[in-house]
């Protein structure tokens, strides 16, 4: 197999490549041609597919396919699509719909590469890359801001910056923004901004029909509203994406240590603090296994510049826990995302991860989840708990106004551990699957953007999942669009 660029596949083309096999398909002929082909595509489809679109078309067998599948992840570095599609006309993504159609495959749509399940690169499905779609477009006049779906989010961030604009975003530089938004999109300033996908104001995407359609609240209300934290790959594939920014302002940041003991004691206290603090005040707790039996914990906080004394102050009376040790700093807001996102880009890892999402964090919570991270670090692993509030402005929209569910809940705990080598995999999985089994009978659920195997929509979705099913049923009745889920 090989890489099939345009000019290449023309020049490859042969007498047993028909013009009608060279041809664009539109939707009667990807109809019409899904009920007469058989088995997977030979490389003479490819070749004939590969010339009607712009970009490079990647098969297995060449260093163009293996880089161009591979994820944030190492975990799926082995994964097995059928090809990768470079998308660098949107055009050219009905073509690639009708062709999937036709062979009856799926596609699976490629921006930062962050999914936990390796979504968009699964087995025998058609990657579209959609990274060269990475455009950010600001109008000063709407204070809106256009961005395509391959854009990452330091670069995101930093475009808006140069107009004193911003957007609430999570803080890992190359996590795409079309990923995040789909999936809901926590960060350091949903207390008082809300989510990503809240600032969201129009998507334009490609449905597996080839039709291009612009959603918004006016425009295919349904598919917006499942835009907006339903996840990715449940209606078609997003192309570009509208938001409402907001001021761009220097930010005050605060460390809190505190030693391992007191665990249990810090996150209770921090969700009494994250239950009524002021909007502008974000905060999150880290509970690190250190591998020799020992707990890292700390609280991470995040303010407008001048008030993270203040803030940490409030946590501390609130945690009633002296810290070990404290770190204040205060940075532009384009400093701060370099700050908190560790640099301007992230190198790929290997990672386990998941989620719990919580109503209230009793004592017996807190209790449960330490003991979790416990339980790891005396088994010699690492590992951490993340818990990020989502109180503030995520509560304002009613739990069924967006695909979202997650609105009248205290915070969200991401497990992660760093996996250094395969074998490092099995023993991160197990105990993901025991610290859910800890929290359990508190967890309402998960977080969609932290999507783990085997668990089922409704963990996701909780009450909305009725009404996200039909959406999906009305725009892509035949799953041509993977996304990790099936609904």
């Amino acid at each position: 197999m090989q890489t099939i660029t345009r000019r290449g596949a023309l020049m490859a083309a042969t007498a047993t490549v028909t013009s009608g096999l060279a041809a664009t398909f539109d939707k009667s002929a990807a109809a019409a041609s899904a009920t007469s082909s058989s088995g997977p595509p030979t490389r003479q489809d490819w070749i004939a597919f590969a010339r009607t679109v712009t970009g490079p078309v990647y098969l297995p067998g060449t260093a163009s396919y293996t880089s161009g599948k591979r994820l944030f992840d190492r975990r799926f570095d082995d994964s097995s699509p059928a090809a990768v599609m470079v998308v660098e006309r949107p055009a050219d993504i009905a073509k690639a719909m009708a062709f999937t159609t036709r062979f009856g495959m799926q596609v699976s749509a490629r921006s930062g590469g962050h999914s936990y399940v390796g979504a968009s690169a699964a087995a025998s499905t058609l990657v579209l890359d959609l990274r060269p779609l990475r455009g950010v477009r600001y109008d000063a006049s709407s204070g809106t801001v256009l961005v395509g779906a391959g854009a990452g989010l330091f670069d995101v961030k930093r475009q808006l910056a140069a107009h004193g604009r911003a957007l609430p975003t999570g803080t890992c530089p190359t996590v795409g923004v079309s990923g995040l938004t789909l999936g809901g999109g926590l960060g350091v300033e949903s207390r008082a901004r809300g989510l990503t996908s809240d600032r969201l104001v129009a998507a334009t995407l490609t449905l597996p029909d080839g039709r291009s359609v612009t959603a918004d609240r006016a425009h295919f209300p349904a598919a917006f509203w499942a835009l907006r934290g339903g996840g990715g790959g449940n209606l078609g594939v997003v192309t570009a994406l509208r938001f409402a920014t907001h001021a761009a302002t220097s930010k005050g940041i605060f460390t809190l240590t505190f030693g391992g003991g007191a665990a249990a004691k810090v996150i209770t206290g921090w969700s009494r603090w994250v239950s009524s603090a002021p909007r502008s005040q974000w905060a999150g707790v880290h509970i690190d296994a250190l591998g020799n039996g020992r707990l890292h914990v700390s609280i991470l906080g995040v303010t407008e510049a001048g008030a993270e004394r203040v803030a940490a102050s409030a946590v501390r009376a609130a945690v009633r826990v002296a810290p070990v040790a404290q770190n204040y700093r205060q940075l532009s807001y384009l400093d701060s995302a370099v700050y908190l996102g560790g640099g301007t880009t992230s190198a790929r890892q290997g990672f386990v991860g998941g989620s719990d999402v919580f109503a209230d964090l009793t004592a017996d919570a807190a209790g449960a989840i330490v003991r979790a991270v416990t339980d790891r670090s005396r088994a010699g692993g690492t590992g951490s708990a993340l818990l990020d509030p989502l109180t503030g402005a995520v509560g304002d929209p009613a739990a069924d106004a967006t695909a979202f569910p997650w609105r009248d809940h205290l915070a969200s705990l991401q497990w992660y551990v760093g996996v250094g080598g395969p074998g490092g995999y099995a023993s991160a999985d197990s105990w993901l699957g025991a610290a859910h089994r800890a929290v359990g009978r508190w967890s309402a659920g998960g977080y969609v953007n932290y999507l783990e195997n085997g668990q089922p929509p409704s963990r996701y979705y909780a009450a909305n999942l009725p009404k996200l099913a039909r959406v999906r049923a009305a725009y892509d009745p035949d799953r041509r669009v993977h996304g990790g889920l099936t609904l």
